[in-house]
């Protein structure tokens, strides 16, 4: 017959790596990151009373990060030709639509996501660039609603603000 003891009378280094290692187990696969290169993207920022001055951007990767289980973040990367550590981006922030399961991710960080993903956009944060690398505005987030729909092979997000400004990017992998 095995000898158990209550987890109160274990001495204490051993309750509390068996209570750590335990939680961190579950913990640590919560959040992390997946990212891929990109074949095609188009970004889009504009105002809705004003849409042929929106301005268009390319990009060249895609990141998904999971802080949160739930919570994901799309990043639209853009790597920056005229700064030596810049880069723009679009990023759609918010939770995973009803249904929807979150990236199975290793201890590592490492991510892999899981096919197709809807995200109910909440937040939209960008810093856009033209083609001299010169920013129009300094970057911003703000509240906004809107809707991101990832594939195995391509991705749809698109998210209003109440002030009329807007943001879309469609991209493929």
């Amino acid at each position: 017959m095995p000898l158990l003891l209550p987890i109160h009378r274990l001495p204490a280094r051993l309750a509390v790596v068996l209570v750590l290692s335990l939680d961190g187990a579950v913990q640590a696969e919560g959040f992390g990151r997946w990212d891929t290169k990109l074949r095609d993207c188009s970004l889009l920022q504009g105002r809705m009373e004003l849409p042929l001055q929106a301005q268009q951007q390319t990009c060249q990767r895609l990141r998904l990060e999971q802080n949160m289980e739930g919570l994901l973040s799309v990043r639209l990367i853009q790597p920056s030709a005229h700064q030596r550590f810049g880069s723009q981006t679009l990023v759609f922030g918010g939770v995973l639509a009803e249904g929807q399961q979150t990236m199975r991710c290793n201890t590592n960080g490492e991510c892999q996501p899981r096919w197709p993903i809807r995200l109910e956009v909440a937040t939209v944060a960008s810093s856009l660039a033209d083609d001299q690398g010169v920013a129009p505005t300094l970057p911003t987030a703000q509240l906004a609603r809107g809707s991101c729909l990832l594939e195995r092979r391509a991705l749809q997000c698109q998210a209003r603000d109440q002030n009329g400004h807007f943001w879309e990017a469609k991209a493929r992998h």
